[in-house]
């Protein structure tokens, strides 16, 4: 998760010259533009909103569906196309609520993006299918998998450096200060969050360096050696732009959900499940993943230690084996510690 800092969002833009131009830039499209130059599908849902997707991997391997952080898009995924042909994998990388060319659901919970999951799912005749969730999709991809409807159809979940429950649990007083104040405060004020990711999204624009690098400001020194190599950074700020490319309606949703009580159950989980969490990483409040681990009914906690949020995009193969190795077992839905 990227939360940017206001002081120094606001002496970025300030150097930049877009003092007056925060929330717009690099032609932006409406959502009904021609989408010819990328092959992005959809799935109409029953009250006319559209899911947006992009499939990477093997064309007929298992499906996962793959769920981007906050801020992020249907690109996220992109950096393990090849990885996942080569475990025999389908990711179907969404674009969620208010990211790219999604729509937004007029209910903003956990319980009623499960459902949009659902139906997604039978769209694309999923039998039975994975669900991965990095940072911010690590919540989205735990309601999934908690889902009634879909029960033993969920075969795997993988989360990776997830936002845990925060609100009504144990951990909600032991946050750093940052995270108290993101998660208790800015995350239910709308305007605010809209101000700080209008400014990240403007300075994507035109400078995407100076955008990184307050991304990073209070990040690991792991994460930020991650962020300043320039494939990778470049593949993140493509992420990014595609997913704010319409405005902030997705991560002033995702902050509110996360600063709020999950309406989720995440003891109801009955798949294989697993969460990768590295003891560096300062971008998300750890405590609150360790909290989510404890609760998933056999949940296998991997900690890496001195690995930091951006550890998944140099080991992705081993997040991706791990789910092809639970297909591959034939493995029921029972929990278990590991495979």
């Amino acid at each position: 998760m990227v939360m940017p800092q206001m002081s120094a969002l606001a002496a970025g833009l300030s150097g930049a010259g877009h003092t007056q131009r925060i929330g717009v830039v690099f032609g932006m499209k409406r959502r009904t533009a021609d989408l010819a130059e990328e092959p992005v599908a959809f799935v109409a849902l029953p009250d006319g909103r559209r899911i947006a997707y992009r499939e990477f991997g093997a064309r007929d391997g298992h499906p996962v569906l793959s769920l981007h952080g906050t801020p992020g898009s249907r690109l996220k995924f992109e950096m393990a196309d090849a990885e996942a042909r080569h475990a025999g994998l389908r990711l179907i990388s969404i674009d969620r609520w208010g990211y790219g060319f999604t729509d937004l659901n007029p209910r903003t919970t956990l319980a009623a993006f499960s459902r949009d999951m659902e139906v997604v799912a039978d769209a694309l005749l999923f039998d039975r299918f994975a669900v991965m969730g990095i940072s911010g999709g690590g919540p989205f991809a735990t309601a999934t998998a908690a889902c009634e409807g879909l029960g033993e159809r969920i075969a795997a979940l993988a989360l990776v450096a997830p936002v845990g429950p925060i609100a009504g649990t144990p951990v909600g007083l032991k946050m750093s200060p940052f995270h108290v104040f993101a998660f208790r405060a800015v995350s239910q004020t709308p305007g605010a969050v809209r101000l700080g990711f209008g400014g990240f999204r403007s300075l994507l624009g035109g400078h995407s360096a100076l955008a990184m690098k307050i991304a990073a400001a209070r990040a690991s020194t792991v994460d930020r050696s991650v962020v300043c190599r320039p494939h990778q950074r470049q593949s993140l700020v493509e992420a990014f732009r595609a997913g704010l490319a319409f405005g902030c309606d997705g991560p002033v949703t995702d902050m509110r959900m996360f600063g709020r009580r999950w309406d989720v159950d995440p003891r109801t989980i009955r798949c294989r499940s697993r969460m990768w969490l590295g003891t560096a990483d300062r971008n998300i409040p750890i405590r609150a993943a360790r909290y989510l681990a404890e609760t998933i009914p056999g949940c296998e906690l991997t900690e890496l230690d001195g690995h930091g949020h951006y550890w998944v995009i140099d080991h992705i193969p081993e997040v991706l084996g791990w789910i092809a190795r639970t297909f591959e077992a034939g493995l029921g839905s029972r929990p278990a510690n590991q495979i």
